[in-house]
């Protein structure tokens, strides 16, 4: 196998070494600059997608405030007459930017009543099925479309915002359309042509991947982007907001950015091709690939030629000293050429033949002192080249903590020692402090030194380099004994103006190696350049703090000055005379005065004069001395409207603690004001609902004896008896004070509306005497009813309210005397009636006319008076809830109320209810033929804490055949029930009983025995017991106050139902 040379080795090894070592540097450079230039184009294209969410939420929410102002002033008036809306909507020219594809009104069925731009011909056109004017109808809000793809000519995709038009009732009556054309929109139109790069591009879509805008117009509107074929944008559909690297749904490698709008559910996505991002890098990777050929055979020609001119000579002397055995005298003789190395190897190789016995000895002195020189050369050139490699480390670092570390770390191997150390001068300047340490000194315990205490305070002290060749022999050592295993140590100062700030330490542990001289002065040398290193760093680090700062101030005063003018709240700012000089949007928007208006001017602007001038006087006193001022005012807008606002006013400094300014925070607290008063007043009803409700519970009870002592005698006494008609007038009595307590527990809760099929003259009959009694007895009650029944469904007890609210109505408005006049009557609504009135629909109905002749009420006044808590009498004689009561029982009944007044004349309420194809046989309840036989043979339980009561059920039900058992309080009862076993058929339980209440022992006797007969009784109606806990849904349940009649059905009832 042939032998390669030494030249020929070299020539091969080290170009190719210095090839592979700068294509592997340069493919670390590419890769580290490619990573930077991801990092920055991320960043700036996330940022740019970003500031075009924003632009876009912006765009969104402009368009909607304006398309709900401009909605907001159309009336009725307009939405019946199409030429007046279209008029109307012409004035509006200066909103035809925002929306390019048209305006369109829509009445409340979806059909157009005008339309901008004219001549399009779909006025009248249905457009309910879009599904913009449904959410529009359905939320009673403003709503943004998604892209839909427009009826016009153009047939271009486009987004629909719409607004709600309402009547002064708050009924919705039309909606009001702004169509933004996606293709030719002056600002969504333009979106998908701002570029990323060359190539790259912004698209819009939503979250179920339907495409909003996109640079290519024919995908818009389409899901052509399937789950999976672009795994970044799947994450920003499950909430993801970044950039990073993906494959589009095209295949296109790209570099992709997703923001989310916080108005609508789209994305906004921003595509920069990786081939284009990543040119830059590309190109010179193919540069240096291409060069990398040229560079290996450079280096190997350059090589060579340098190699055979120093090896040529050394070959020549190879060849000689092989033949030196067969020549003879000059021959013998090398002749050298060229005043190298070379040449002295030849002479000296000649009197080695010459001479070599006389020369021997000398020869090997000056070889021997030619290598302690060439040794001592090559050391002082390691230590430079050291020096000089540490000195460029220190320079790049920025650091404080990086150069610290590196000083350690670059002085120990400047020295060929692992074990150093670095103290730095305290802030107190009393002490210094070890900050790094390495070697041995890691495992050692560090305390703070001061001057001349170790090595370290000498060198402080000093100012100058100190070396210790035995330290456990230096009488200056430090008393810890673990300090013992250190041999030689060296301490050098770093000074910055002279001035020592700390000192570096190194140590040999190792017994006969010291420091020299040299040593010495390498580290002095060391020192004073690391001393510049570290300042350097320090000034680095504080410069960077104060840079970091100084951005944190600047983002936080943006922060405030974005705050203060999109603060919900007023903020106001004057110089000390009152001068105002700031007003933020808010206050522009509360007070009506722009800000232009505002300027200049005082804040009395505002005032009212409810304000006292000692108040003002105390407010200036209180901010003058520096302190700060809260408060309420009652101030007036540049309508004219009042309203009520809490301040804070607070004084301004400067940075001499001078006050320049005051700031006012004012906040409208009108809507809290009313709410207040409306709380005081729900809580005073409340109130006394529960009183009434405790005192219709308690009268029932004795109604419950009193109808039962009344029947037993209708039952005892003969007909025609004198006592009989009595016993009749005392039922008589006691079923109208069963209907008061109704009326009592219905005013104490939310009563439940219970639908059935009455006749609406009964229902007057009825509260006929009840009304009699709640006007005074100036008034005349006058009712003339329909000849015929009118049959409706609705709640007896809601009804006899609608008229007892009006009753007191009326009776107010009549405080001399007067008249109220309630007649029904039936009447055929057909459309005509519908068209003129605006509500209603065609059918028979029947009519309730309450009408009084008291003071009337004026247009305005009519027009609120079904509002919650409006009243316009004085303070502490209404609620203002009675006729909005009156409205919503009427609303819940599928009728209608109207309200005449005329001032000196009266009023008049007309209620339309729906009538019933029924005669009055059809809805009379039979059920009280239903089991005339009422008597048994039973044993009954019979728990009742009324003692009247008790007794009356007990005379009652022996008289009909049961065995009763009395029990007086809940233990009582579930005591009995344990004594009777299974000879009792049926218990009947008070729900409010003493020790144990009703419920509690139902529980304990469905526990002993699960098939338990068990009857409720209370004076409370049973959806309020339910609601409290009191019984479950299904229970068997009769109210208080009851006939004996319908106790004894209830338990024939309860008991067949039962078996």
């Amino acid at each position: 196998m042939k032998q390669f040379t030494l030249k020929t080795k070299v020539t091969l090894f080290f170009p190719l070494v210095i090839t592979l070592l700068f294509a592997c540097l340069f493919l670390l450079i590419s890769s580290v600059l490619q990573q930077y230039i991801k990092k920055s184009v991320s960043d700036q294209q996330y940022q740019l997608v970003s500031l075009l969410a924003e632009d876009i939420d912006h765009t969104i929410t402009l368009n909607s405030r304006i398309l709900a102002s401009v909605a907001g002033k159309i009336t009725p008036d307009m939405m019946k007459d199409p030429s007046r809306a279209l008029q109307y909507l012409t004035l509006q020219n200066e909103h035809q930017l925002s929306f390019d594809n048209g305006l369109f009104l829509f009445n409340a069925s979806g059909r157009v009543v005008a339309e901008l731009p004219l001549g399009l011909g779909r006025v009248g056109k249905d457009f309910s099925y879009r599904e913009y004017f449904k959410q529009t109808v359905a939320t009673r809000k403003p709503f943004v479309s998604d892209p839909y793809e427009s009826s016009q000519q153009h047939r271009h995709p486009a987004i629909m915002f719409t607004a709600p038009i309402f009547d002064n009732s708050g009924t919705l009556t039309g909606v009001l359309g702004g169509s933004v054309d996606l293709n030719n929109s002056a600002f969504f139109g333009r979106l998908p042509n701002i570029k990323m790069g060359k190539t790259g591009y912004s698209f819009l879509f939503n979250s179920d991947r339907r495409i909003v805008l996109h640079p290519d117009t024919s995908r818009i509107m389409k899901y052509d982007i399937p789950p999976g074929s672009n795994v970044l944008l799947d994450r920003a559909l499950a909430g993801f907001d970044g950039s990073g690297e993906t494959v589009n749904s095209r295949g296109l490698r790209t570099l992709a950015s997703f923001k989310h709008l916080k108005t609508k559910n789209w994305i906004l996505g921003a595509n920069y091709p990786l081939v284009e991002a990543y040119a830059p890098t590309n190109q010179i990777r193919y540069a240096v690939l291409m060069l990398l050929p040229f560079l290996s055979l450079a280096l190997f020609w350059l090589m060579r030629r340098y190699l055979h001119k120093i090896t040529d000579p050394v070959i020549k002397l190879t060849h000689h000293v092989k033949e030196l055995s067969s020549k003879n005298g000059e021959d013998r003789i090398f002749q050298v050429q060229g005043g190298d190395e070379v040449e002295t190897l030849g002479q000296a190789f000649n009197q080695l033949v010459c001479e070599s016995d006389l020369q021997r000895s000398r020869l090997e002195a000056d070889l021997e002192k030619h290598e302690r020189a060439d040794q001592q050369l090559h050391q002082q050139n390691e230590y430079l080249q050291a020096l000089h490699e540490t000195t460029l480390g220190l320079i790049k670092r920025l650091d404080v903590a990086s150069v610290l570390q590196a000083i350690v770390v670059r002085s120990g191997r400047l020295v060929g020692t692992e074990h150093c150390f670095l103290y730095l001068v305290n802030s107190n300047g009393i002490e210094m402090s070890m900050v790094h340490q390495s070697g041995i000194y890691d495992s050692l315990i560090h305390h703070p030194v001061k001057r001349g205490q170790g090595i370290s305070g000498r060198v402080w002290d000093a100012g100058e380099p100190i070396r210790v060749d035995d330290y456990s022999q230096w009488d200056g050592r430090l008393p810890d004994e673990d300090r013992n295993v250190l041999h030689a140590m060296a301490g050098v100062p770093l000074k910055v103006a002279d001035e020592v700030i700390g000192v570096l330490g190194l140590a040999f542990i190792d017994k006969g190696i010291v420091f020299n001289d040299q040593q010495m002065e390498l580290l002095a040398q060391f020192g004073e350049l690391a001393s510049l290193a570290l300042e350097n760093a320090r000034l680095n680090e504080e410069s960077q703090r104060e840079l970091a700062e100084r951005e944190k101030a600047e983002e936080h005063l943006r922060k405030l000055s974005v705050a203060v003018e999109q603060t919900p709240v007023s903020i106001v700012i004057t110089d000390i005379s009152g001068t105002i000089e700031y007003v933020n949007p808010y206050y522009t928007k509360v007070t009506g005065y722009s800000a232009e208006e505002s300027l200049g001017q005082n804040p009395s602007i505002l005032k009212t004069g409810e304000t006292s001038s000692e108040e003002y006087r105390a407010l200036w006193e209180t901010i003058l001395s520096g302190d700060k001022w809260h408060g309420e005012f009652h101030n007036r807008k540049k309508d004219g409207d009042l309203y009520w606002e809490q301040a804070l006013i607070a004084p301004i400094r400067d940075n001499s603690y001078a006050i320049t300014h005051f700031i006012a925070i004012k906040e409208d607290i009108t809507e809290r004001k009313q709410l207040e008063g409306q709380l005081r007043h729900a809580q005073k009803m409340d109130a006394i609902g529960q009183l009434a409700g405790g005192i219709a519970h308690d009268f029932n009870n004795i109604l419950t004896a009193i109808v039962g002592y009344a029947s037993i005698l209708q039952l005892k006494l003969p007909d025609g008896s004198a006592l009989k008609k009595n016993a009749e007038q005392i039922a008589a009595t006691a079923e109208r004070g069963a209907t008061l307590t109704q009326g009592l527990l219905a005013f104490s809760r939310k009563q439940t509306s219970n639908p059935v099929v009455v006749d609406l003259n009964e229902i007057i009959n009825r509260v006929h005497q009840l009304l009699l009694r709640l006007i005074s007895e100036d008034i005349r009650l006058e009712i003339n009813l329909a000849p015929q029944s009118l049959a409706i469904m609705a709640d007896s007890g809601q009804l006899e309210q609608v008229l007892m609210n009006l009753a007191t109505n009326a009776r107010d408005a009549m405080s001399h005397g007067g008249s109220i006049v309630i007649s029904t009557e039936t009447i055929m609504l057909d459309n005509y009636f519908v068209l003129a009135r605006g509500f209603g629909r065609p059918g028979r109905y029947a009519l309730l006319t309450f009408s009084d002749s008291g003071d009337g009420m004026e247009a305005d006044i009519v027009k609120h008076i079904f509002e919650p808590f409006y009243t316009t009498k004085e303070l502490g004689k209404g609620t203002g809830l009675g006729l909005s009561i009156v409205y919503g029982i009427i609303k819940k009944h599928n009728g209608y109320i109207l309200c005449h007044s005329t001032i000196g004349l009266g009023t008049i309420f007309q209620i339309y209810l729906p009538l019933l194809d029924l005669v009055p046989a059809a809805f009379e309840d039979t059920a009280q033929e239903k089991g005339e036989d009422a008597h048994g043979t039973d044993y009954i339980l019979l728990a009742e804490d009324n003692e009247t009561t008790r007794v009356f059920g007990k005379e009652i039900l022996e008289e009909f055949g049961y065995s009763v058992i009395q029990a007086v309080d809940g233990e009582d009862a579930l005591e009995k029930f344990k004594a009777g076993g299974t000879q009792i058929s049926l218990v009947i339980l008070d729900v409010i009983m003493p020790k144990m209440n009703g419920r509690e022992v139902y529980d304990a006797m469905r526990t002993l025995d699960p098939h338990a007969r068990i009857l409720f009784c209370s004076g409370y109606p049973k959806d309020v017991v339910v609601s409290q806990g009191g019984l479950d849904e299904g229970m068997n349940y009769l109210a208080k106050p009851f006939t004996p009649k319908e106790l004894l059905m209830k338990i024939r009832e309860v008991l067949e139902h039962e078996q």
